[in-house]
């Protein structure tokens, strides 16, 4: 028996002595419906288990980027509705047809769902990136098989999101770089827009030699999601740009993007640009769904012998479906969350190679 395993049984008997203990006082000491009861028995055992696994079972498959939240709605989505169900469901099958104590229904229950709940826990709440997109794609395989169309209200809703949101750049312009990518969603009709933000400081250059450095040959530093890229246009006001991009979402997908990008200077030592995709195209014909808009917003900001570097990307994609936001959105942020991340990294590379 492996220490995991171990682990993970000490905390399910403990919680089940909790589960228990609650399912005892509620029916027996207050007389509350058995139903109601295992319910709310099994809803403390799930959060005490959930805390113990956190700190004990799984505490070193825990990464920064992966947010508490995001585990503990996992959490609650796998073995927490697998618990639900399994004991709610098996409870009341031996109490009302086979006349068992409550009692010992329960712990029935219990037991038929722990193995199921570990390997939820192993496979996909605790487990790395991979495990995570791959329970994506099974549970988003209709999304992801099926075209979506960009409804004129959608449009039109990405529009005045986009104008609010340049309206008020330059209010955030003095805002302290994030430590971390950070983002957030935003629900429109047959749309969901998403917006992240990622800083990173390249030492040793100055706003001039990078800006420079991006407008000639005016190719966006090499990243793993860019396949291709190549200059349609250069004039000193503006550039046009093809870059063929590569996105995971729930699959890999391709497309054939044209953009606009402009650099403004605000100050000796203080640029900006701004990115919009101007054509996305779906390689293959098809049009899913996962990449509608893309804007993305840079500032160029000199610290000492420093240039910090602010990046706000404002994405359009299909809506995601009800059903399996609980499970869907928390991945997708952890994809997102990682794009931002390579792509800070990729203008870190870019500008540090200006020093030789």
């Amino acid at each position: 028996m492996t220490p995991r395993v171990s682990a993970f049984l000490v905390v399910g008997a403990l919680g089940f002595m909790l589960q228990l203990g609650t399912l005892f006082l509620l029916t027996t000491v207050w007389h509350w419906p058995y139903a109601v009861a295992t319910l709310v028995a099994v809803e403390a055992a799930v959060l005490h288990n959930f805390a113990w696994h956190e700190r004990w079972t799984w505490h070193d498959r825990l990464p920064s980027a992966d947010r508490l939240a995001s585990r503990l709605g996992r959490f609650h989505i796998g073995t927490g509705l697998t618990s639900l169900a399994g004991n709610l469901v098996v409870t009341t099958v031996l109490v009302e047809l086979l006349d068992v104590p409550p009692l010992l229904a329960n712990a029935c229950a219990v037991g038929l769902t722990s193995v199921a709940n570990f390997l939820v826990a192993d496979r996909w709440v605790f487990g790395p990136p991979a495990t995570a997109s791959f329970a994506a794609l099974l549970l988003l395989m209709p999304l992801a098989a099926s075209a979506a169309d960009l409804r004129p209200e959608t449009v039109a809703a990405w529009n005045r999101h986009v104008t609010a949101l340049e309206m008020t750049l330059r209010d955030h312009d003095d805002e302290p770089p994030v430590g971390e990518p950070e983002g957030r969603t935003y629900s429109v009709p047959d749309g969901t827009i998403h917006e992240w933000r990622g800083s990173v400081l390249i030492h040793g250059i100055t706003v001039g030699q990078l800006v420079h450095a991006l407008q000639h040959p005016g190719l966006p530093p090499p990243a793993e999601d860019i396949l291709e890229a190549r200059v349609l246009a250069n004039t000193p006001a503006a550039l046009r740009v093809y870059m063929k991009l590569t996105r995971s979402a729930v699959v890999t997908v391709t497309y054939d993007t044209e953009h606009d990008v402009r650099f403004a200077w605000r100050a000796p030592g203080f640029a900006t640009s701004r990115s919009v995709a101007t054509s996305i195209r779906e390689t293959g014909g098809s049009d899913r769904g996962f990449l509608w808009r893309l804007n993305s917003y840079w500032r160029y900001r000199q610290r000492g012998e420093a240039v910090e570097v602010d990046v706000l990307s404002v994405s359009l994609s299909r809506a995601i479906p009800a059903v399996v936001r609980p499970v869907a959105s928390p991945i997708i942020d952890r994809i997102a969350r990682e794009s931002m991340r390579r792509t800070l990294e990729a203008v870190e590379r870019f500008g540090s190679a200006l020093r030789t």
